[in-house]
């Protein structure tokens, strides 16, 4: 599914996981290779190490690297004010 999207070879794969969202993310080196793929509802890598295995099978020698698990940066807070 995702090596059709594919413009050029891959080097690497990259998957990481939004645990806050349950989001995870493919991206390749070089970026020029392909844009970034999301998958929602994936906690846990599963679909996107799928695809990023389906994608080896069209590229050998390209490696998978991840997933690599992080949280969203949380909102930043309003700056106070000073009174005058």
């Amino acid at each position: 599914m995702s090596a059709s999207r594919l413009r050029g070879r891959p080097d690497r794969i990259f998957v990481s996981v939004d645990e806050s969202t349950g989001k995870s993310t493919l991206s390749f080196a070089p970026p020029d290779a392909g844009d970034p793929v999301q998958h929602d509802d994936d906690k846990t890598g599963s679909r996107a190490l799928a695809d990023a295995q389906e994608i080896l099978t069209r590229y050998p020698g390209a490696t998978i690297h991840g997933p690599h698990f992080h949280a969203a940066r949380p909102p930043a807070r309003p700056r106070s004010r000073r009174r005058t």
